[in-house]
């Protein structure tokens, strides 16, 4: 019994790098409210959901305020302000620059991943034809802009539909997106283990670069 259990696990570890990983971004925009969420499918039978339920500009100080239940039943808000955004950024690009040849291992990654379905519709209106008209050009060149970027570093098996409908008689923002993704789990492995590998490289290039700079 155990070693047909250890023959099954094994066969298990071994399927696993084969196996798809389904991601789905939806995100909504309606006037001030907004609502972002992720789900990950692996066969079916994996499931996960992230959500961040309710998102709006905060009037008291630039930022954004989330919205969501705690464990207790209440509605907690949470303001993330600009400086706050200022933090996390720094942070991160600390981290990412520990990291040698990052660029090219995601790049490597988002090779072998694939876009299922990509939807983005977008109406818009100010209340003036013309600025209405000036935010609709806009739009449509960061969407085409965005869309060529994501054709360059990732597989787009579908035509993405997109589009942007101007709303002359007030002020109106609406956005819908959704973007499915799908890769192998085995990429995003290798892809994390280079990471780890490069990002102690970076550590230890580093560590000399100090050790050289206090020696002198």
């Amino acid at each position: 019994m155990i070693f047909v259990i250890v023959i099954i696990f094994i066969a298990f570890l071994v399927i696993i790098p084969f196996l798809h990983v389904h991601m789905t971004m939806r995100f909504q925009h309606a006037q001030d409210n907004d609502q972002f969420t992720i789900d990950v499918r692996i066969l079916r039978i994996f499931h996960y959901r992230f959500a961040v339920p309710l998102i709006e500009i905060s009037k008291k100080e630039a930022g954004v305020v989330t919205e969501q239940k705690t464990t207790t039943g209440k509605d907690e808000k949470t303001t993330f302000t600009v400086a706050d955004a200022r933090q996390r950024l720094a942070q991160l690009q600390q981290w990412l620059n520990r990291i040698v040849h990052l660029h090219t291992i995601v790049k490597k990654f988002l090779q072998n991943v694939s876009i299922l379905q990509f939807e983005w519709h977008t109406q818009i209106g100010v209340g003036d034809a013309a600025k209405t008209a000036m935010l609709v050009g806009f739009g449509w060149s960061m969407k085409y802009y965005i869309l060529a970027v994501v054709s360059k570093y990732m597989n787009v098996c579908i035509t993405p539909s997109i589009s942007i409908v101007p709303f002359f008689q007030g002020a109106v923002s609406r956005t819908s997106f959704t973007c499915m993704i799908r890769f192998r789990i085995g990429y995003a492995i290798l892809a994390g283990l280079k990471i780890v590998k490069h990002l102690k490289k970076g550590e230890k290039v580093s560590g000399r670069n100090e050790n050289e700079w206090t020696s002198n």
